[in-house]
């Protein structure tokens, strides 16, 4: 099961967070050999990638994911409410959704 996590995207300004991968009991997962994807669309439905973010394994034996979307790319992100997830493949092929919400994104007034 995901974790659920909305936050506030602004157009134009470069998007960072990180993300330390957990089990159900709470310990730190090593995430060696794992790969991670995530996308940003007006709804789950459509068809349009909004926004890519760059997912990348910070420090695999503690779990560290760095999440980003630079501030080039965070530009062309509709302003208006959206969705998102991060998916996280495992060493063996399996694919887990990791975390997922909505992103409020507000206009660029500075360009």
């Amino acid at each position: 099961m995901s974790a659920k996590y909305d936050f506030t995207l602004y157009q134009g300004a470069t998007f960072n967070r990180t993300l330390v991968i957990k089990d159900t009991n709470n310990d730190v997962v090593n995430i060696t050999g794992y790969t991670f994807a995530g996308q940003i669309r007006t709804s789950a439905h459509s068809g349009t990638v909004e926004g890519t973010f760059t997912v990348g394994v910070a420090n695999p034996s503690s779990g560290t994911v760095s999440w980003e979307m630079a501030a080039t790319d965070t530009q062309n992100v509709p302003a208006q409410q959206c969705v998102y997830d991060i998916e996280m493949t495992q060493a063996n092929g399996d694919i887990v959704r990791i975390l997922e919400g909505f992103v409020d994104v507000k206009a660029n007034v500075t360009r």
